[in-house]
């Protein structure tokens, strides 16, 4: 569990960062995205291994995209969400900067992005192997 906490916080630096106004804002946004999804995987694969729900990600539709949140800690009925300064940085009414929520509402939004990633990652696996053996024949 430490591994996670470490990553939760390094991903709360990373997202902390502001760069309305910066002069190089596009290469920089760019590089604090990719360094989010890179965090922001590890912790998915760290909390899976784990079987707990701490270090996953909460997303709330906004418009044409998504407030996404960090859950930070897990009790036995609610989670604490906080705001990660992500992508076009929404921010959700009901969450604000930071929430408890109910763990129950956080595992179906769980649930429904793990199985919706391995039947993904099952197809990309099919689309391979098919591929595979059309240039073995």
């Amino acid at each position: 569990m430490e591994q996670i906490y470490a990553k939760i916080n390094e991903l709360l630096q990373v997202s902390k960062v502001d760069l309305i106004g910066d002069k190089d804002f596009l290469n920089k946004f760019n590089k604090k995205m990719k360094e989010q999804e890179r965090l922001i995987d590890e912790l998915r694969v760290l909390a899976r291994q784990n079987n707990t729900v701490l270090g996953r990600t909460v997303r709330f539709p906004m418009a044409d995209s998504y407030a996404l949140y960090l859950i930070t800690s897990a009790g036995k009925k609610t989670v604490q969400l906080q705001w990660l300064n992500y992508c076009d940085a929404w921010v959700d009414d009901r969450c604000g900067y930071a929430c408890k929520i109910g763990l129950d509402y956080v595992q179906q939004k769980i649930n429904f992005d793990d199985k919706w990633s391995d039947m993904a990652e099952a197809r990309k696996k099919e689309v391979q192997d098919k591929l595979l053996n059309k240039t073995n024949v």
